[in-house]
């Protein structure tokens, strides 16, 4: 044995590094594929060449190692992981045709414009993106930030400010800002799942979006934990998390930082959000709005939240048709005030509402709502209204906690009700009494240990007393409390 060691030993030193060549890749490194992470130069073609290779081998890990890659749109496929490596950053491209078009892909809708994102999958299963990295928008790059953007979707005329409504002489500190170009031509989403089954999105930090941050449309079996996403709180449009048509999700851990809904989950079931921080310029949570169907929506669970200065707490809008039902929502702590500019919400901690929107003519449900163990402070009451009767009821407050206080621009902006969208201007943002509670047509409505802490030198439109209800039936109040 000793006289053949040292050719047992050649031979081993032969034969090794040619096994070591042949070993199976531990990822695909997108520096391998021509990546450069100097924050300069455009690696959309060389990211897609890493992603392709893996695809073409079944499926495998995507290596975004340390460095800031510019990036355009990149094509994600089956069994794959994307794993954004600590000090890695996916940049995107300044440049609106780096982003590829969303019809081209089979699917289009998502988000405020016609252009994906950064990262999408369309028709894929089993996709995960995850790791210690970041992935920005550079959002900045693509607004004018002393610019401030306004609609048609009110009309100042039937606020209790009349002309002076939102004058920019109150401020304009909160935006929104008015974005470059064309609105349908910036960059889309910018991680959009469309038809996608088992996906998962962990640990990232996501910041800077143009538009919406992470999309789900007709997906199953979701699960988002532990991301954060901060955004510029003065760009329109840059939700945190929507899912649409979806089904099968959990989102968890997350803290969130959106210049529009931080989650929004519209026509979709089977949703638990769970130990979660918002903050946005519309609604912590918003359930329903349909733009693009009648679909149905409900079984949703929400738990352990925290919703601090936002235009809404929790919103529940119908404007077409299609039922929402089985919706709890507990354990949740809310603070909402007034903002300047053209947002919608009028700081609202809870708002339900169907009324015809969008140009439809009808509206379906609202039913069976839940909310316990609650606390909120905000500069306005609850709004639950609906434009016909049943189409709202069976909602329960149990455990409520509200204080109601004065804020800075509660005369500018103050003692109005905020329904948007609609068809009828009249009830888009319109004057109005502001009660703790305010009901319209709601059958069924059973509040339980509600407590009501006024604020001093509140304005005159506020008004005290047991819930304001027109047109309702079935109301039931126990143990109702005021200072």
């Amino acid at each position: 044995m000793k006289k053949n060691g040292p050719l047992l030993l050649l031979a081993l030193a032969i034969v090794l590094p040619a096994m070591a060549r042949h070993a199976p890749r531990s990822g695909y490194n997108i520096v391998d594929y021509g990546a450069i992470g100097d924050g300069i130069t455009v690696n959309t073609h060389a990211i897609q060449r890493a992603v392709d290779s893996c695809a073409r081998n079944g499926g495998g890990k995507i290596i975004i190692p340390s460095g800031k890659f510019v990036t355009g749109s990149i094509r994600l496929f089956s069994n794959m992981e994307v794993e954004l490596q600590a000090g890695a950053t996916l940049a995107g491209s300044p440049a609106n045709e780096d982003y590829l078009r969303q019809k081209d892909f089979g699917f289009d809708g998502l988000g405020a414009g016609s252009r994906t994102g950064i990262l999408f999958a369309r028709d894929a299963e089993n996709i995960t993106v995850d790791g210690e990295g970041t992935i920005d928008g550079r959002g900045d790059l693509f607004a004018y930030p002393d610019s401030l953007q306004t609609g048609s979707d009110f009309d100042r005329k039937y606020t209790r400010q009349g002309a002076g409504y939102g004058d920019p002489a109150f401020g304009h500190a909160d935006g929104p800002v008015l974005w470059k170009g064309e609105y349908a031509d910036r960059p889309g989403v910018m991680l959009i799942f469309s038809a996608c089954r088992r996906v998962r999105v962990a640990d990232i930090r996501l910041k800077q979006s143009p538009n919406w941050t992470m999309a789900f449309q007709e997906c199953q079996d979701i699960k988002v934990r532990g991301i954060s996403i901060d955004n510029d709180m003065s760009i329109p449009n840059s939700d945190g998390i929507d899912l649409y048509d979806s089904k099968a999700a959990v989102i968890s851990d997350c803290v969130i930082n959106s210049g529009d809904d931080a989650i929004a989950l519209i026509s979709s079931e089977n949703v638990s959000v769970d130990n979660c921080i918002l903050h946005s310029r519309s609604s912590g949570i918003r359930v329903g709005y349909n733009v693009f169907n009648h679909h149905n929506s409900g079984n949703l669970l929400f738990n352990n939240i925290r919703i601090y200065d936002t235009n809404r707490g929790v919103g529940i809008f119908q404007r077409m048709d299609g039922d929402m039902s089985s919706m709890i929502f507990s354990n949740i702590i809310i603070q909402t005030r007034l903002h300047t500019g053209e947002w919608w919400g009028h700081g609202e901690p809870v708002h339900i509402s169907a009324v015809p929107g969008l140009g439809s003519t009808t509206v379906g449900r609202i039913r069976n709502v839940r909310f316990s163990h609650v606390v909120a402070v905000a500069q306005t009451g609850i709004v639950l209204y609906a434009s016909a009767p049943a189409l709202l009821g069976d909602i329960v407050f149990d455990d409520f906690d509200l204080s109601i206080e004065r804020g800075p621009l509660s005369i500018s902006y103050g003692g109005n009700i905020d329904l948007r969208p609609v068809n009828d201007l009249s009830l888009a943002i319109f004057r109005h009494v502001i009660p703790a509670v305010f009901a319209n047509r709601v059958d069924g409505l059973d509040i339980r240990h509600f407590r009501v802490h006024w604020g001093v030198d509140l304005p005159g439109y506020f008004v005290k007393g047991i819930p304001a209800c027109v047109g309702c039936t079935a109301v039931k109040v126990e143990d109702w409390r005021e200072n």
